[in-house]
């Protein structure tokens, strides 16, 4: 195995088990109430807000061969790749605004720079930038991965279940099962920077069970207290 294979392998286990968390399944079976719904949305917003960042962090340590397939995807992510576009981030505005949160807009932004300047200022848990930045990759593209093979879903779910039209569910259709080629040349981008950089595959295998240690989706999703469910269960 090598260690693409080895880390998609963990992204597919985690989108099991937070599809199968039940915090998940109480919102997509209609049984959570509204503020639940509402949560969820926040937390998709404040998780996703700061994108262009990040990718623009993997940019600076992506390996040449990989630079322009990240450069793409930055660009997607600024909305600047296609005429008119709109960048993720004024997507997710409008998945809040659509949800009818418009008055927690300035709070959930706030939320999200202070979630960032948490990442930028926290103790690093590598001695290099080379393992910063492989272990920045396997989380970021972590998402990437699991919204290819699952956004229809969650978007079906927030249509059925809170009344989100198509219009407000754009972010989702942007990230849905036609973006399984992006999730892909994630791997490859993961491949190429490990061998890049001389990770040897127990070395590149220990950064990222570090980094995936825990199960992102749910962590970044829903409260502690599913994150502490999810942990009993595994």
């Amino acid at each position: 195995m090598n260690i693409a294979d080895y880390i998609e392998d963990i992204y597919r286990r985690q989108a099991e088990e937070f599809l199968a968390c039940d915090a998940f399944q109480q919102l997509e079976s209609g049984e959570a109430p509204r503020e639940a719904y509402d949560q969820f949305i926040g937390n998709i917003f404040r998780t996703h807000q700061n994108s262009p960042q990040f990718l623009a962090f993997l940019f600076s340590v992506a390996p040449p061969s990989a630079q322009d397939r990240v450069a793409h995807n930055l660009l997607e992510e600024m909305g600047i790749e296609e005429e008119g576009g709109e960048s993720h981030p004024q997507l997710l505005t409008q998945l809040i605004e659509g949800a009818g949160l418009a008055h927690q807009v300035s709070d959930l932004e706030e939320a999200a720079r202070q979630a960032m300047r948490e990442v930028i200022c926290e103790p690093l848990l590598f001695g290099s930038l080379r393992e910063v930045g492989f272990a920045a990759m396997a989380e970021v593209f972590s998402f990437e991965h699991m919204l290819a093979h699952t956004s229809t879903r969650i978007a079906t779910m927030l249509r059925r279940h809170r009344g989100l039209d198509d219009d407000a569910l754009v972010w989702f259709s942007h990230h849905s099962e036609v973006d399984i080629v992006h999730a892909q040349e994630a791997l490859l981008t993961l491949a190429e920077t490990a061998e890049y950089y001389d990770f040897d595959f127990d070395e590149a295998r220990d950064v990222a069970d570090l980094t995936l240690r825990e199960n992102v989706f749910i962590k970044r999703y829903f409260d502690p207290r599913a994150l502490a469910e999810a942990r009993h269960l595994s």
